[in-house]
């Protein structure tokens, strides 16, 4: 018997009526093994936004839209089982091929509970399906949908794809689909992350860390240069007991360590000259900086280091991090305690 034949022996799942699908309890229809093209799509499925453009903005409020499957045909559905999902970003192309999608989650709206799923599901698994429905010949079943993007997430072009299912694990079936592509936009087009800094040997071995600045824009060309500064916070006076004569600290540019040079400002802290580094990423490019710092044989100041590391995006400051290395000293270099 083809999937959605009528079964007047099969009691159809208790659904809420309005508000969205009741969960279905009872054991899965005995689906038969038929192949999807024996299935066919016998059910409509529609996207309609319920937040006006099909447009978001990651890390701020949520998008909201409604799913609508419909039974056109003159049989009775005993399970539909609703999948939508967030598929990878189709624009820009050069994203589109390494298959990123958006970071942030999805909610479905179960009688007047909001419920989490999960925006990457690629069909159904084999367990108990909580947002399953029945449809009679000419009911349609609308449940509403929320999705919420970080402001890590990139932008561009984003399809949000809707499902019909019939039947559980191995043996589900689509029996109908659409998709809808929304918007995606950033607050900060640039996205700063940094690593937190490796041990120190004073003298001997460099403490290293690494900066990225990262371009999330679909569409445009941003500048962007890291900044670091440094001080010894357990140091004593208003220059932390660190001047920029104490300081090594490099850079590696293709596959080159190259110095960087520093001076004390305002606050007393070294800052080191990054304008040399400065890049124009195109969209979806990254650049990556790794720095490295040492300090002489045998200091001591307040035997502590601080990395306040941060970055420009279009002479605008990014978010800074704060890092500090585990300082250690060879036994030969050891710094003699002061009276």
């Amino acid at each position: 018997m083809p999937a959605g034949t009528a079964r007047p022996s099969v009691t159809a799942p208790v659904t809420a009526p309005s508000g969205g699908p009741a969960p279905a309890t009872g054991p899965a229809p005995d689906w038969p093994e038929e192949p999807p093209s024996a299935v066919g799509e016998r059910v409509d499925v529609a996207i309609r936004s319920l937040s006006g453009a099909w447009e978001i903005r990651g890390g701020g409020s949520y998008f909201e839209f409604e799913v609508t499957w419909s039974n056109a045909t003159d049989r009775r559905f005993d399970e539909i089982v609703p999948v939508v999902r967030v598929l990878p970003f189709d624009y820009p192309a050069a994203v589109a091929r390494l298959g990123v999608t958006a970071k942030g989650t999805l909610d479905r709206k179960d009688i007047d509970e909001w419920r989490e799923v999960k925006p990457d599901q690629k069909g159904v698994d084999s367990g108990p399906q909580l947002g399953a429905f029945a449809l009679d010949p000419g009911e349609s079943r609308a449940v509403r949908y929320r999705l919420t993007l970080g402001a890590d997430s990139m932008s561009g072009r984003l399809p949000i794809q809707a499902d019909a299912y019939v039947g559980r694990g191995a043996k589900a079936v689509s029996v109908g689909g659409t998709q809808a592509r929304m918007n995606v936009t950033t607050g900060q087009p640039i996205r700063f992350t940094a690593t937190k800094a490796t041990d120190m040997t004073v003298g001997r071995i460099p403490s290293e860390l690494r900066v990225e600045l990262a371009n999330l824009d679909a569409t445009g060309n941003h500048t962007v240069s890291p900044a670091v500064r440094v001080t010894d916070p357990l140091g004593r006076n208003t220059t932390h007991g660190l001047v920029p004569g104490d300081l090594s600290a490099e850079v590696l540019v293709d596959g080159e360590w190259r110095p960087l040079s520093g001076a004390l400002d305002a606050d007393g802290q070294v800052r080191l000259d990054t304008a040399g580094l400065t890049r124009v990423l195109g969209p979806g490019e990254t650049a990556v900086y790794p720095f490295r710092f040492n300090l002489p044989k045998g200091w001591s100041a307040g035997s502590g280091l601080e990395f306040t590391v941060g970055g420009t995006a279009d002479g605008g400051s990014l978010p800074t991090q704060k890092a500090r290395p585990r300082i250690t000293w060879m036994a030969d270099d050891t710094p003699k305690a002061t009276s």
